[in-house]
């Protein structure tokens, strides 16, 4: 019980010197970043044989990227990101892809700044169904929402939300990131 008394203490003072680092960063000039992340992703793909041969899973992706970062409200940023193979029954899926991206921050508090994102994703995908298999390429447009918390001075943990429209396929992932500004 004396534990749970003082995990409220811990915290705030966790924030209050985390605001110290953040309230400095976010007077910072321009800067160039770098980040990694973990993300789970949902996928409907109606781009198969028939109605019943549809592809829907859930499945982990990664991702790595680099930013430039202008203030702290403007970003733009380039991405590398896999999705694995996914399957469902027959059919199977793998995809990766480039991105460039355009962010713009909303800084509310020193330590927290939602965001939005926009970008275009030049994606590679192979599909099978049984022993039928194909590739294909092509690019599309993506956006997200997220939020970025300060850490430290030059670490960021950010959690975002994206969607991609591939085709005729839907691909919904949700993420959590550490960024490091230099």
């Amino acid at each position: 019980m004396n534990r749970l008394i003082k995990l409220p203490f811990l915290i705030a003072g966790i924030a209050v010197t985390s605001t110290g680092f953040a309230a400095e960063r976010n007077n910072a000039e321009a800067g160039i970043y770098v980040g990694a992340g973990v993300g789970y992703y949902r996928i409907n793909d109606d781009d198969f044989l028939d109605e019943d041969d549809r592809l829907k899973d859930n499945r982990g992706a990664y991702r790595v990227y680099a930013g430039f970062e202008a203030g702290r409200v403007f970003a733009i940023e380039g991405a590398y990101t896999d999705f694995a193979k996914t399957s469902d029954g027959l059919a199977s899926m793998e995809l990766s892809g480039l991105s460039a991206a355009v962010l713009i921050n909303i800084p509310l508090l020193p330590t927290i700044a939602p965001y939005g994102k926009l970008g275009m994703m030049s994606w590679d995908r192979k599909r099978s169904f049984g022993s039928l298999s194909s590739s294909d390429d092509g690019s599309d447009v993506f956006y997200g929402l997220g939020a970025r918390f300060a850490l430290s001075y030059n670490l960021d943990l950010r959690l975002e939300y994206e969607r991609y429209a591939i085709d005729d396929m839907d691909l919904d992932m949700a993420s959590i990131n550490l960024q490091y500004r230099f």
